[in-house]
């Protein structure tokens, strides 16, 4: 919860610290420091998702569903939410453990859980119209305007089924203030973990195989 009141926050007031800053580039929608990929509504096509190399998922979706939907809700920085209606199984980390991508009907909004065997499903990250997931191998993220000149990124990184890293780049013309989960830290840092990520391999728009959940 802490980290969607710090989304809400940034989103009000980057916009008026931007006031004063005439004569600077304003970001591109899909501004060049970002590794995810340009949104799916963009004229360049998803990439078809691979088929996972793992074993045929265990998770048991349709009793997680109530909980999917709750925490989706919760996480997620949009006020109007939909009932999620699909599902497809794929790996981040490439642990061979399945994490569960869902999305609503429209095929726009949604969000991505890890498993972990003794608590259950967490959220890693939700998107929506605008904000849809880049996915790579080990890592899955987003980027968005704020508002004005300002910009999102927001990256997570996946180890073992859990969630390593949660790294949050705001950007108002060519100031940055970067977060760690909800710890604003300094720009060194920062670059030290955007390096790491990146040497992952730049986030792709993919789309998985879609499971309609039968009791929708």
């Amino acid at each position: 919860m802490m980290k969607k009141q710090i989304f809400n926050w940034m989103m009000f007031t980057l916009p008026l610290m931007a006031v004063g800053c005439n004569g600077m580039n304003k970001p591109t929608e899909n501004n060049a420091d970002s590794l995810v990929a340009e949104s799916p509504s963009s004229s360049i096509p998803n990439e078809k998702m691979e088929a996972p190399d793992t074993a045929p998922s265990t998770i048991d979706v349709e009793k997680y569903w109530p909980q999917f939907q709750e925490m989706y809700e919760e996480g997620d920085l949009d006020d109007i939410h939909y009932p999620l209606t699909k599902y497809a199984f794929i790996d981040i980390d490439g642990d061979g453990k399945d994490e569960v991508w869902v999305r609503t009907a429209n095929d726009e909004d949604g969000a991505l859980f890890c498993f972990d065997d003794e608590d259950g499903p967490q959220l890693v990250i939700t998107e929506s119209e605008g904000k849809r997931l880049s996915v790579a191998k080990g890592w899955v993220g987003n980027g968005f305007p704020a508002g004005g000149p300002s910009y999102i990124n927001n990256y997570v990184v996946l180890k073992n089924s859990r969630v390593e890293c949660d790294f949050t780049d705001f950007q108002v013309y060519e100031n940055h203030e970067y977060y760690l989960r909800d710890t604003e830290i300094t720009e060194a840092e920062a670059k030290k973990i955007k390096d790491e990520i990146k040497s992952m391999g730049e986030g792709k728009a993919v789309t998985p195989e879609w499971i309609t959940i039968s009791h929708n």
